[in-house]
């Protein structure tokens, strides 16, 4: 198959659907299918002729920076078009997903889609005044665009019951995105070579370390848990470090200086992802506080990596955290003390569930999610045919 993915996230942009697009089409190579990523231009681009780039027009808000929009013209669908693909899978409902769809249609050839992004979640970031009619509106043009589709994906359960409250009715696959299991084994990484980032990011061999990784914003509810690890006054060997950039690191920043936890918070700013899977393994702990994940790939990171998992619990992460198995899960920050100390206070049933965080996880595999699109590419095609 000639398969075109559209997407307004792909790389160097860092998010969940840029890594779960850059696995997919990896995978599906792999399968022997030809993929192609339609996305917009961007600054950082690396040249590659699988990836056809559009141009497009900054958005204004500082958030969201990185990302563009763009009108759909006959220029960018003949481009298209030329491309002479089997299927279009979109990833987005907004610039890329809008051209994808009306390529298809002159084509007269399917469209799969995956909802990937809880629009209504992040609608503060652009305005805060009419946040509240612009939730609505993203509510009735996510339901409409997936309606459009001949097929829908949704990565979470979570998601589909969003869907499902929109009122929407067709048929649905949830398939979550799968994940490289083996670059996070703990086999990978030596002892001398864990110890050295430790030592370079001013961590002690016996700290205690808990972990955030992902996105530092706001809708992820850092706040909380920085607030929450100040107050439970723990002794100065545990340590939380926080792995990543974004639009407010330095709220972050402020708020650590203020509670006077720079001694035991680091932030490390944005890393490589090639050097992500060790970050891992500097930990004891992986631990976050957002409810607002639609994919939540740095869970199955963790699990991976054979670390256990305090979290909020969220709709996502049903199948994923079982608790008392591979950790526990909180439903109010205001239960966080208590499920904290449940979790860490008896040393031999925290080893156990250390012990059982990479098992019964090969499902997320990048290999599975490959498998399980392709089924969907091939019967979306045989009822088009």
């Amino acid at each position: 198959m000639r398969i075109g993915l559209f997407t307004d996230a792909y790389h160097p942009i860092v998010s969940g659907v840029s890594v779960s697009l850059e696995i997919l089409k990896n995978e599906l190579i792999k399968l022997g299918h030809e993929v192609f990523i339609f996305t917009h231009e961007h600054p950082m681009q690396i040249e590659d002729s699988s990836i056809v780039r559009c141009k497009g027009k900054t958005l204004p808000m500082k958030s969201m920076k990185e990302y563009k929009v763009s009108k759909v013209t006959n220029k960018q669908v003949n481009k298209v078009l030329e491309y002479n693909l089997d299927i279009v899978h979109c990833h987005t409902e907004f610039s890329m997903g809008r051209l994808g769809r009306r390529a298809a249609r002159k084509a007269g050839i399917p469209v799969v889609h995956t909802y990937h992004t809880m629009y209504e979640d992040y609608c503060h970031h652009i305005t805060k005044t009419f946040a509240r009619p612009l939730r609505f509106i993203s509510k009735v043009y996510s339901k409409r665009f997936a309606n459009s589709a001949d097929q829908v994906i949704f990565p979470t359960i979570k998601v589909k019951r969003t869907f499902d409250r929109y009122g929407f009715t067709k048929h649905s696959e949830i398939i979550p995105t799968g994940i490289y299991l083996d670059r996070f084994r703990r086999i990978n990484f030596s002892d001398v070579e864990i110890n050295e980032l430790k030592e370079s990011l001013g961590l002690a061999k016996e700290d205690f370390v808990w972990l955030f990784l992902g996105r530092l914003s706001r809708e992820k509810n850092i706040e909380s848990m920085i607030k929450e690890f100040g107050k439970l006054n723990l002794p100065k060997n545990n340590k939380l470090l926080i792995v990543g950039g974004g639009p407010d690191i330095e709220l972050f920043k402020k708020l650590v200086i203020k509670l006077n936890l720079s001694k035991q918070i680091t932030f490390t700013g944005m890393i490589k992802p090639t050097l992500v899977p060790v970050y891992y393994h500097l930990a004891n702990l992986f631990v976050n506080f957002s409810d607002t994940e639609t994919q939540g790939l740095t869970f199955i990171e963790a699990l991976a990596s054979g670390l256990p998992v305090l979290a909020k619990y969220d709709d996502n992460l049903e199948g994923v955290i079982i608790d008392h198995f591979n950790g526990l899960t909180f439903n109010e920050v205001s239960e966080f003390r208590d499920t904290f100390y449940t979790l860490t206070e008896n040393k031999v049933k925290f080893d156990e569930i250390s012990n059982n965080a990479s098992k019964a996880i090969e499902r997320f595999s990048a290999q599975n999610f490959a498998l399980s699109i392709e089924r969907v590419y091939k019967e979306t095609l045989e009822k088009a045919n």
